[in-house]
């Protein structure tokens, strides 16, 4: 089968399964689908799982060879199942018009995505050339395995309610694992939080390991990386506490950076402005950060301090506010100088050799004298293979 057949066969795969499983949703009264299973509840990934459908087929059909492809459209069509199954399951119990064997549907999507962190894992594992060079990669591709069959064993076989779908019970639940289910769990987060310790590890040390073209395919995930571990936190407090949908979106958004980065570092990988990228996403994920702080904690001084007198909060949260906003620059300035100084030493060093050289001229009358710093700035900055200063009338 060709690259471009198998890549065809992978989107219509994964659109046809979620088109189907959204319209039999859409179709069903909501006001009697569980949460969780509701339209806006799944529609809202759409992004995460188009980003998987197309990237994957497209790294399929330009470059066949490469495993990361395949992960990625592997956890494209399990997704695609997934949709269709949950559709299938609430239309099948509430929808107009009855289909059969809808608890084995209810069923399915209840086991199937404990599998989808199998090829996620293999993908970041082993990224970005497909093999696992590491000794910890291989361990963790090892683990992850072992975690996805003991979370489907444990999902598709506990006795009682379905855990998405709560008023069906279990229609091949074992009553011998009713038991030790709270021992179950208890393993199962803890190979996941090791796992997630160890893909973490894994591609830190294959960044620190890279030169070249990889180094910069390295770069592409680890600031989309980068992206998510510091949104997750703006979004997670609405996500958890309010449910607030525009946190789902923003959630989703996030995520599908993920294999768009990698998109772009396997077929596009001499995209080198991502150090610019990076730089300011740790900049201004910093900058925001601190301020949310800064805000939060001078709010509750706020109204501590001012509740005797206004008895109420307006006042306090326009005073933080205020503070807040004129601590912006400053608190950014440090934050860059601090980044830069950090991980991005070659420009921390050349803006103060750029500094220290301004200073040093503002006192320096000597034209030869000035001529050769200058020369010697350059070449420390910049590194030419030569360099020379030209003046009128005559050349040196």
């Amino acid at each position: 089968m060709s690259s471009g057949i198998a890549a065809a066969a992978i989107v219509i795969t994964s659109v046809a399964g979620t088109a189907t499983g959204l319209t039999l949703n859409a179709l069903t009264p909501q006001e009697g689908v569980p949460a969780g299973l509701r339209f806006e509840d799944i529609a809202v990934h759409l992004l995460l799982q188009a980003s998987l459908t197309f990237v994957g087929a497209l790294i399929v059909w330009r470059r066949p060879e490469h495993r990361i492809g395949w992960f990625l459209s592997a956890a494209a069509v399990v997704s695609a199942v997934l949709y269709l199954a949950g559709g299938y399951c609430v239309y099948g119990l509430i929808g107009h018009a009855p289909l059969p064997r809808p608890d084995i549907a209810a069923w399915v999507f209840t086991w199937l995505g404990g599998s989808l962190g199998l090829p996620m894992a293999l993908t970041v594992l082993s990224f970005p050339d497909g093999r696992l060079r590491l000794r910890r990669a291989r361990f963790g591709a090892a683990l992850s395995l072992v975690g996805s069959v003991l979370g489907v064993a444990v999902l598709a076989l506990r006795p009682g309610p379905l855990l998405n779908v709560p008023f069906l019970d279990n229609p091949f639940g074992l009553t011998a694992l009713a038991d030790p289910q709270e021992l179950l769990l208890t393993v199962l987060i803890t190979v996941f939080v090791v796992d997630i310790g160890i893909l973490v590890s894994s591609l830190w040390e294959r960044f620190r390991r890279s030169t070249g073209d990889e180094r910069q395919q390295m770069k592409w995930i680890l600031a989309a990386v980068g992206i998510v571990g510091g949104g997750l936190p703006l979004v997670g407090i609405p996500l958890v506490f309010v449910n607030w949908e525009v946190a789902k979106v923003v959630f989703s958004v996030l995520m599908s950076l993920v294999p768009l980065s990698i998109g772009i570092a396997i077929l596009r990988h001499h995209l080198y402005d991502i150090d610019l990228l990076i730089n300011r996403t740790l900049v201004y994920g910093v900058t925001t950060a601190t301020l949310v702080a800064i805000y939060a904690v001078t709010v509750l001084v706020a109204l501590a301090l001012l509740r005797p007198i206004t008895q109420g909060s307006e006042l306090a949260v326009a005073a933080s506010t205020l503070a807040v906003a004129s601590l912006i620059q400053p608190v950014r300035r440090r934050v860059q100088r601090g980044v830069d100084r950090r991980f991005f030493r070659s420009r921390y060093d050349t803006a103060r050799t750029l500094d220290a050289f301004g200073a040093r001229l503002r006192d320096q009358v000597d034209l030869d004298a000035l001529r050769a710093e200058l020369v010697a700035v350059a070449r420390e900055t910049m590194q030419p293979a030569h360099a020379s200063v030209w003046l009128r009338g005559r050349a040196r």
